[in-house]
């Protein structure tokens, strides 16, 4: 659930014990109330009248305000929840499952009481106050939606529009933490991080992520630690579908890539022969749904599918952001080809920058690291919010408008309550 902010309700009720006497109609509604939500209702000031326009004709035919406190009471559940039919989008995502796509979204709603609402408007607060606790907090709402304001009459075709307002739409669902100062944005489908101090880009380069069979997760998370010279300990469902394959095939595979055999992945235990594995038998269907009972590891080198070094912020999918050698990916426009994480294009440029000033190692102490090919950790002293988030319109720094390829299919299976759908699915 979306946390809402508590010190915007306690200056809201400080404010509130300071009001003048309420005078309402039948319906609660003051004059000043009621202008000032007709303004916001006209021009869709916060993009969020969707399915609300027939109930919004309905109002504007018979002046009744028992009807514009349901458009009030939806308007706040639009503005709160977004307005994405988010009982057919998780429909089309028990689909994708299905299909064996891994593919995972996060979405944040909040709690919304009609008959708080209703008392706060009767109590005398103005319409800003009570929408205030319900907008979202990351600074993107008010980004794209300030250029939809300006397109919406014209100067977009119908799908860049419709896509505009969709992103819009995202950011309603996106956790209200972790969008202060300084954070983290890796946008998927613009393949792009983004260092963010204090409302600008500090940091921006391509990105590698997940391929359509194994997308990157959409979430939220707070990097912790950084690894230097990593092991790459190879998942099981990696393991079953690429890497036991070829070393069935060829017997020298683990040598050639630098790759050790564990009973698990402790610290402490030990590697074993892996001619005692008996790898045909981890592909039957008996360990199909089972834990393997060997791990892979690749171990630091200049080869190592990780890299030098990786970036952790704990999740549920096991995603992190890592180096790779595999450089020549950042030259194509198209770059969905991991397992889920995300490879940096300059991975020792972000590492330089944290080092600077929070890391709990000096930089002449990173680069003896290196030199040493072993693995180590280092902590962050203030950890970072991290958001990897699905935006296909974006509005960059100098103003201009980007649009870019769906490459996830959430721009199709993600409808918006009160557009006509044409039938078709993403992916």
């Amino acid at each position: 659930m979306k946390k809402i902010r508590i010190a915007l309700v306690v200056m809201t009720l400080l404010f509130a014990g300071c009001r003048g006497p309420h005078i309402g109609d039948k319906n609660g509604w003051g004059d000043e109330q009621k202008r000032e939500f007709e303004e916001i209702l006209s021009s869709d000031r916060y993009a969020s009248l969707c399915n609300l326009t027939p109930l919004y004709q309905e109002y504007l035919q018979s002046g009744d305000t028992a009807v514009l406190s349901k458009l009030l009471v939806g308007y706040s559940v639009n503005l709160a929840n977004s307005c994405i039919d988010i009982e057919h989008f998780r429909e089309e995502m028990r689909k994708r499952e299905e299909k064996k796509i891994k593919s995972h979204y996060q979405i944040s709603l909040q709690n919304i009481s009609s008959a708080e609402i209703i008392s706060k408007l009767r109590d005398g607060y103005t319409i800003k106050e009570i929408l205030n606790s319900y907008k979202p907090a990351n600074p993107y709402f008010y980004i794209l939606t300030r250029r939809y304001l300006r397109y919406r009459h014209g100067g977009l075709s119908a799908e860049n529009l419709r896509k505009l307002k969709l992103n819009i739409e995202r950011t309603k669902i996106m956790n209200d933490e972790g969008w202060g100062d300084r954070f983290m944005l890796v946008n998927i489908p613009e393949y792009t991080f983004r260092l963010i101090e204090h409302n600008r880009s500090v940091m921006k380069f391509p990105v590698v992520v997940g391929r359509k069979k194994w997308q990157t997760p959409v979430f939220d998370s707070t990097m912790k630690y950084i690894v230097l010279n990593p092991n790459w300990n190879v998942p099981d469902n990696i393991a079953r579908d690429e890497e036991i394959p070829k070393i069935i095939r060829n017997p020298f595979y683990l040598k050639k890539k630098n790759m050790l055999v564990y009973r698990n992945c402790d610290d402490d235990s030990k590697p074993i022969n892996p001619r005692k594995v008996p790898w045909r038998k981890l592909l039957s269907k008996e360990y199909k749904k089972r834990n393997l009972p060997y791990k892979i590891v690749e171990l630091p080198s200049e080869k190592n599918a990780l890299g030098k070094v990786k970036f952790i912020f704990p999740n549920e999918y096991s995603v992190y952001m890592h180096d790779t050698p595999s450089k020549h990916l950042f030259r194509h426009k198209f770059r969905a080809y991991s397992h889920g994480c995300i490879r940096l294009s300059k991975p020792i440029e972000l590492l330089e920058r944290l080092s600077d000033s929070n890391l709990t190692l000096e930089r002449k102490s990173i680069d003896e690291i290196f030199e040493s090919k072993k693995m180590r950790y280092t902590t962050l002293k203030e950890y970072i919010p991290v958001h990897i988030v699905y935006l296909s319109a974006f509005v960059e720094e100098d103003g201009s408008l980007k649009f870019f390829h769906d490459i996830y299919g959430f721009d199709t299976i993600q409808r918006l309550r009160g557009e006509e759908q044409d039938g078709t699915e993403g992916l």
